[in-house]
């Protein structure tokens, strides 16, 4: 089953990148690891933007670097062209984007009194936190057979203006919640778009996003250890 989009990628980017892919995919020239460079270039392009202080040129360029990111995934599956040396330089090129990102909008808004120290370093921290608590946590669930750990999503509450968002998230293949990628797009995209002030005010909800984020992974993995201590504890041969 594939997995759910996020909303951002199912609603704004999805419409404009799978038709382009398409008309990208039958030319040799086009290679999902070439556009990955490219996502790459614009990434670093934006981080050096936004920390030099051209913040809607900065926000520009991020949202073209998703774009860019999503796109080479699209074209190595038109082209049957996937790989793990691919999907590993499509996921070294994203982290290393977005924390030179953060780190850049982080030291323009410090320079300038829009923000103090300890909560640009403390976003930072919040980062390489989340990125490890996610990691480890797919890492653990993949040997229960627990998937990647996530939430089970689409579950029905009972609430009657839940339910039907639910159903419509399942109908289109998208998250239900607000996630990491909508957590970049506002603070490095969307926000530096509207000026310095409103570019600080996305440091400050980012790193809310990235505590509360860290600590739900935190949280599921500890759940997935118990089961993982569980199962250990039962003998070999024996009923569980």
């Amino acid at each position: 089953m594939t997995a759910p989009r996020d909303i951002w990628t199912r609603l704004v980017i999805d419409p404009l990148a799978d038709p382009l892919a398409r008309r990208l995919a039958p030319r040799p020239w086009v290679t999902p690891n070439r556009v990955t460079v490219v996502s790459g270039v614009l990434g670093v392009a934006a981080a050096l933007c936004l920390a030099t202080g051209r913040l809607r040129l900065g926000g520009a360029l991020f949202l073209l670097r998703f774009f860019a990111d999503c796109l080479d995934g699209k074209v190595a599956r038109l082209q049957g062209s996937s790989s793990d040396r691919g999907a590993l330089l499509d996921v070294a090129t994203d982290t290393v984007c977005v924390a030179a990102a953060y780190a850049g909008l982080a030291l323009w808004t410090v320079r300038h009194e829009l923000l103090g120290v300890v909560p640009a370093l403390a976003l930072l921290a919040a980062l390489a936190c989340y990125d490890w608590a996610l990691a480890h946590r797919k890492h653990r669930a993949g040997r229960p057979g627990l998937g990647d750990g996530g939430s089970t999503l689409f579950r029905r509450t009972g609430v009657p203006l839940l339910d039907p968002w639910l159903r419509a998230c399942r109908r289109l293949g998208m998250r239900p919640v607000p996630w990491s990628v909508e957590a970049e797009t506002l603070a490095l995209g969307l926000l530096p778009l509207l000026g310095a002030r409103a570019a600080a005010a996305g440091i400050v909800v980012a790193l809310v996003f990235y505590v509360a984020a860290a600590a739900i992974n935190l949280r599921r993995t500890w759940r997935i250890a118990t089961v993982l201590d569980g199962s250990r504890a039962v003998p070999a041969g024996a009923e569980p």
